[in-house]
């Protein structure tokens, strides 16, 4: 299945989507190399292209007179070479934490699965990272896709895990609370 059809089907019909992800043969190394390294460099590249050439500025860090301060093109391209690292380090983190709580739950504990739960779980926030840039409106549609990516987790924790249905939310709440910690 090709990466854009992957993504596609895990907004559109997540449940369905979530029953093939489940019995797929995969790699965490596959899982990082074919879908969230590319997936997680939309924001990168989105960021880089439209804040960068359209430029940035931080109001009031200029000075008692309330100016702004310009934000390089450079600084720009760091600061997004280094959420997007920081993106991939925590999402094999939250993959490994799944994996090690998963039998606290009565589910599985295997990383392969682990790491495809919390892998395709996030393509709703990297494919808003395409409109993140835009005021107002690409800060409400991230909101959004971090709220549809918890409903995606819930969705995929019984048929990629093997969790009872009556623990699905519990761990979906621990997984997201360990998450804002991390």
């Amino acid at each position: 299945m090709s990466i854009v059809d992957r993504a596609k089907n895990m907004i559109l019909k997540p449940a369905d989507e979530w029953n093939v992800v489940a019995a797929e043969p995969a790699t965490v190394g596959g899982l990082f190399t074919g879908y969230a390294m590319i997936l997680a460099a939309i924001p990168l590249v989105s960021g880089i292209i439209f804040t960068g050439a359209l430029g940035m500025s931080a109001a009031g860090l200029g000075g008692m007179g309330g100016g702004a301060m310009a934000i390089g093109f450079s600084a720009v391209a760091a600061m997004a070479a280094i959420g997007y690292v920081l993106s991939l380090v925590t999402l094999y983190l939250m993959s490994m934490v799944v994996n090690a709580v998963s039998p606290s739950f009565n589910g599985k504990s295997d990383m392969v699965q682990s790491t495809k739960l919390m892998t395709y779980a996030s393509t709703p926030t990297w494919a808003a990272g395409l409109v993140s840039w835009i005021p107002i409106l690409g800060g409400l549609i991230s909101l959004g896709a971090i709220a549809y990516v918890v409903y995606l987790m819930y969705l995929g924790l019984k048929p990629v895990l093997g969790v009872p249905q009556e623990k699905v939310a519990g761990f979906t709440v621990v997984i997201v609370l360990i998450y804002i910690v991390l």
